[in-house]
């Protein structure tokens, strides 16, 4: 099966802003896009299909027998009053298992969004310390495609300019850059996190705060906690299945460490 992007629905939006969150370090950028989601009652439009997913099917949560295969899914949101603005929001159970389908994927992506003249990127991942935050809330810190996104985010304490991210791996990092080939501008926002845990609640907030303020959206993170204790039964099942098919993999390797992964 090829990549693809199937459309429900064709809402008319006026230059909207994407959101990334898809599964990554202390799944910050998943548990992001699916609280705002939920917060904002956005409404699912577009299907992703892909052969680079994981050859997983997943079983309905509501126990009913039902199957339901690994996708992403793209969700809308139009603009309340003139200070907002409409909202593109990609959420999935999986990123490419393999290095050609990140480019496949984001592509894709990139391509999709560019019809839909999106005008700014922002993707969201979470940046390993390998240090637990306890007395203060995690720092957010950036990458961008040029010196406009860098000065915006800046003002909503966004750190660019002091940590040595070295690289990202992953949608986080592809999509930024394809979308860059499309015109559109683009900023990875990353929440400060140890690595250790299997979602960071706090992280995930931080990063929320940093989104609401510069859309100008009201955001409840009184649920956000729970919100987060919800999904990780099935993300626990998605990381599981995913370590099996990996497990022949070489081991020993004597890769650097790569700091960051989206």
């Amino acid at each position: 099966m090829p990549t693809e992007i199937r459309v429900l629905e064709k809402p008319k939006l006026n230059a909207p802003v994407f959101i990334e969150g898809l599964p990554g370090i202390g799944y910050v950028g998943r548990n992001a896009a699916g609280y705002l989601i939920e917060e904002l009652k956005a409404k699912k439009f577009a299907e992703i299909y892909s052969n680079h997913f994981p050859p997983v099917v997943l079983l309905d949560p509501k126990k009913t027998g039902l199957m339901m295969p690994i996708k992403n899914e793209l969700y809308y949101r139009k603009a309340k009053n003139k200070d907002q603005k409409d909202m593109i929001i990609l959420i999935g159970d999986s990123q490419s298992m393999d290095p050609e389908g990140h480019y496949v994927i984001a592509n894709k992506i990139a391509e999709f969004l560019k019809k839909y003249n999106v005008s700014q990127i922002i993707t969201i991942g979470g940046f390993a310390t390998g240090q637990i935050i306890e007395k203060r809330m995690p720092k957010v810190y950036g990458a961008a495609t040029d010196e406009k996104e860098i000065k915006i985010f800046e003002k909503h304490g966004v750190k660019f300019k002091d940590t040595n991210i070295g690289q990202i791996i992953g949608a986080s990092g592809m999509i930024v850059v394809e979308g860059k080939k499309q015109g559109i501008p683009g900023v990875c926002l990353m929440g400060e996190t140890s690595g250790m845990l299997l979602s960071d609640p706090k992280a995930t907030e931080s990063v929320l705060v940093v989104i609401a303020k510069y859309l100008k959206i009201k955001v409840d993170m009184a649920k956000l906690e729970q919100r987060v204790k919800d999904i990780e039964k099935v993300i626990k099942k998605i990381e599981d299945l995913q370590a099996r098919m990996v497990s022949g993999a070489k081991e020993g390797s004597n890769d650097e460490h790569l700091g960051y992964i989206g």
